[in-house]
């Protein structure tokens, strides 16, 4: 498989960004509210001041060569479906949290509800290029301190693929993500052994830690489940407006958020998460179609890999709000120019106006821009068999390429792209369908492909165990 074609940094550029992350992180620093762990810093020979933690190069260099040895994840579904994540690897996920969605009935805009999450979650399980399904949604009629602990609880009921867990901020909640992440994986020995998902974690942008968020580590980190790092500074608000300058930022959260978690459990694999983004400086508010989500994303996979990480970035992303052209080059080209550059997780799937909508259309819409992502990032395999001489030597010699068996060979393993959506004949053929536009062949196949999924019981001693995790969280939390 031909990766890394893209190249949008030089080797010289990573260096001297590399650099000035670990100048920001030795001179500025990264406030760190939890007095232990600044404690436990200090010991590793990281210098204090106050709140202040500035990391010295060889803690840097130790957490960068424990990540390294942490870089090939294997998560497993409860029904035996693997994903691999490798240096070399590019698999996606869903965008996650939205807090709207586009009715598959009626077409209109409308705050979610658990009966969303599961059919999008079914769904998810029936879209081939679609590796590791996410919460697409906050349903709203779930109370907010319990929500991610139910999106998770949905996530592991309905996926039959490895799950993508919600972005997690609250230690409460993490407790209790904890222990569905235990449940479903048989206890937590097997949890350490074959992961069957992963979670998110924000640091703050500027450079810090809060209490919370140290909280969230102690327990997501602790229990060894997969973490992205999802550090979020928006350009020119919580980090410099320039590209160069927010990849520096985002380079140095993610290094000092690693080095923490290094000094919580070292066994953690731990990924990339880059999520810089860009607003409409005269509104304020964040816009997902830019070219520059791809570009940075790209830049950032150059990063993860020199610093040993696996990468985990956007993506599918557009800021259109309906289904159009502009929709879909914002998709493709922000999916893949990252995809290009290496990026070994690409996320986003199902999202339209800037993260803010979701659409069943869209991630059937958005699965079929993937698929053609992966094959451009499948490149050219070239060998003697696919240069394939002894079929120009038949035709040549008067044979019939059509009904030669390399022309069959190659048609049955996939050399072409064969669309599952989009159309690919001629124009009186077009004709002859209805002239269906990409939104209405979208939602017949959403329509055939929820028919096709089948929902499975929990065990009873499972689902007794689930049920007893989401009463005491909701008993706890929602005092």
């Amino acid at each position: 498989m031909a990766r890394s074609i893209l190249k949008v940094l030089t080797d010289q550029e990573i260096a001297q960004l590399n650099e000035a992350s670990f100048k920001i992180l030795r001179e500025l620093g990264v406030q760190i509210d939890d007095e232990g762990l600044r404690k436990e810093l200090a010991e590793r020979g990281c210098d204090v001041d106050g709140d202040r933690v500035k990391f010295k190069a060889d803690l840097l260099e130790e957490v960068i060569a424990n990540v390294k040895k942490h870089n090939h994840v294997t998560l497993t579904s409860r029904d035996g479906i693997k994903v691999e994540i490798t240096p070399h690897s590019l698999v996606t996920h869903a965008t996650g949290g939205i807090p709207e969605i586009i009715d598959l009935e009626t077409g209109q805009k409308r705050k979610p509800v658990v009966d969303d999450v599961i059919a999008t979650m079914r769904l998810m399980n029936q879209l081939e290029n679609l590796d590791t399904p996410c919460s697409l949604l906050y349903p709203d009629d779930v109370p907010i301190p319990i929500t991610q602990v139910k999106q998770t609880e949905l996530m592991f009921r309905y996926s039959k693929k490895p799950i993508y867990g919600p972005g997690i901020s609250s230690p409460g909640e993490a407790k209790y993500v904890v222990k569905l992440f235990q449940a479903f994986a048989g206890g937590s020995e097997s949890l350490a052994e074959n992961p069957i998902g992963i979670v998110g974690v924000s640091p703050e942008s500027p450079l810090k830690i809060p209490q919370v968020i140290c909280d969230t580590m102690k327990h997501i980190i602790s229990a060894g489940i997969p973490t992205s790092i999802l550090s979020a500074p928006v350009g020119g608000m919580s980090g410099p407006l320039s590209l160069a300058g927010g990849l520096a930022q985002v380079n140095a959260e993610i290094l000092a958020f690693a080095s923490v978690a290094y000094v919580i459990n070292p066994e953690t694999p731990l990924f990339y998460g880059s999520r810089l983004f860009y607003a409409n400086m005269k509104t304020g508010s964040t816009i997902m179609g830019l070219p520059e989500i791809g570009l940075v994303s790209a830049a950032a996979a150059q990063l993860a890999s020199s610093n040993g990480f696996l990468s985990d970035l956007y993506g599918l992303c557009c800021t259109s709000c309906t289904f159009d052209g502009q929709n879909g080059y914002e998709n493709a080209i922000n999916a893949l120019v990252p995809a290009l550059a290496g990026a070994n997780w690409i996320s986003g799937y199902g999202s339209m106006a800037s993260l803010m909508v979701a659409s069943y259309e869209q991630l059937a819409i958005d699965d079929e821009i993937m698929g053609l992502i992966k094959r451009v990032a499948n490149g050219v395999t070239v060998n003697e068999d696919t240069i394939g001489l002894d079929v120009i030597s038949s035709a040549v010699n008067g044979g019939m390429i059509l009904a030669h068996p390399h022309t069959v060979k190659y048609l049955r393993c996939g050399e072409l792209f064969i669309p599952k959506l989009g159309f690919d004949s001629v124009w009186s053929d077009w004709e002859k369908k209805g002239q269906k536009e990409i939104k209405t062949l979208a939602r017949e196949r959403v329509h055939e492909l929820l028919k096709q999924d089948e929902v499975k019981a929990l065990p009873e001693d499972l689902e007794q165990e689930v049920n007893e995790i989401i009463d005491a969280a909701a008993a706890e939390l929602l005092k």
